[in-house]
């Protein structure tokens, strides 16, 4: 089989300029060419890839399906197109450009938001923007530079994952639920507790503990069951049961005394993982803002 060889990638250039000014006039005057070049090479682009890429009508352009795939895997070599030129050339002088950050609801409000004002403080010519989400973001098909994952392992194809802290979990409960239901001596009495659990099934969970003699894991019933470590946290707070949440979610309240560490001596093991992954595409030219926020995650949370 032969190699594929290098094309002449201005027609997807062209491409991700008309979509970003959402016009072909506006585009082939940035450019510095005719519209009907423009549309020229945008026809040709379609050919080539036996795809159409926009819809068009007499007062605006939209992406098809096929479309906005190429437009996202257009953004990254334009992006790594300049960061090579950059680097080749010697000229760039700091980091800088848009940076696209991708972190679980909980992670992102409770320790990533806190941690961005010292770096952009840092890197002035970085533009953080900050996605926060609880499922799984394809990092090509949503323009994602760097996601932050919980997870116990990480297997990805043309992707890195490289694990920065550890995630400790802990059972919390507020003071008042205590007060009302007493506090669990042994992991046993766990079994007759209201617990909050996270998942969206409903159906009685398993948590599981290291300490006291091994690994542990007992049955406890959902009184509330939620897929978001958020939810469960505010749930607990307010007194209604005992919940199993990472300390950087609840560490504060246990610190104030909101929130009372139920079982101390034993260690649970969390329901996302017990690892921080710093996620990005595998690149041999890796852009200079991406490299240091990945430094700086290293820096900031990794001694914690």
């Amino acid at each position: 089989m032969s190699e594929m060889q290098p094309r002449d990638f201005s027609d997807v250039w062209t491409f991700v300029r008309v979509v970003d000014t959402g016009s072909f006039s506006e585009a082939a005057r940035q450019i510095g060419t005719t519209k009907a070049n423009v549309s020229k090479q945008v026809a040709n682009l379609e050919q080539n890839l036996h795809a159409k890429l926009l819809n068009r009508s007499t007062r605006k352009l939209s992406l098809t399906e096929a479309g906005s795939a190429i437009y996202q895997h257009g953004l990254r070599l334009l992006e790594e197109a300049r960061a090579l030129e950059a680097t080749a050339a010697g000229l760039q002088t700091g980091p800088g450009g848009t940076l696209r950050v991708s972190a679980s609801m909980a992670f992102g409000t409770t320790c990533l938001a806190g941690l961005l004002p010292a770096f952009m403080e840092r890197y002035p010519d970085i533009r953080v923007v900050l996605s926060l989400t609880d499922r799984y973001v394809d990092l090509v098909e949503e323009n994602i530079d760097v996601a932050l994952r919980l997870a116990a392992r990480i297997d990805m194809l043309s992707a890195v994952a490289r694990p920065i802290a550890a995630i400790r979990y802990v059972l919390a409960a507020a003071p008042a639920y205590l007060d009302q239901y007493g506090t669990p001596e042994r992991i046993e009495d766990l079994a007759t507790h209201r617990c909050l659990t996270f998942g969206a099934s409903g159906v009685p969970a398993t948590w599981q503990f290291e300490g006291g003699g091994g690994a542990q894991r007992v049955k406890v019933d959902s009184a509330l069951a939620a897929n978001s470590s958020v939810a469960l946290h505010l749930a607990m707070l307010r007194g209604g049961g005992i919940a199993l949440l990472p300390t950087y979610v609840v560490g504060e309240d246990l610190h104030s005394g909101a929130a009372v560490q139920v079982l101390p001596e034993l260690t649970p093991r969390g329901f996302s993982g017990d690892q921080l992954y710093v996620v990005y595409l595998e690149n041999r030219f890796l852009p200079p803002k991406v490299r240091v926020f990945i430094d700086y995650l290293v820096e900031t949370l990794a001694p914690a």
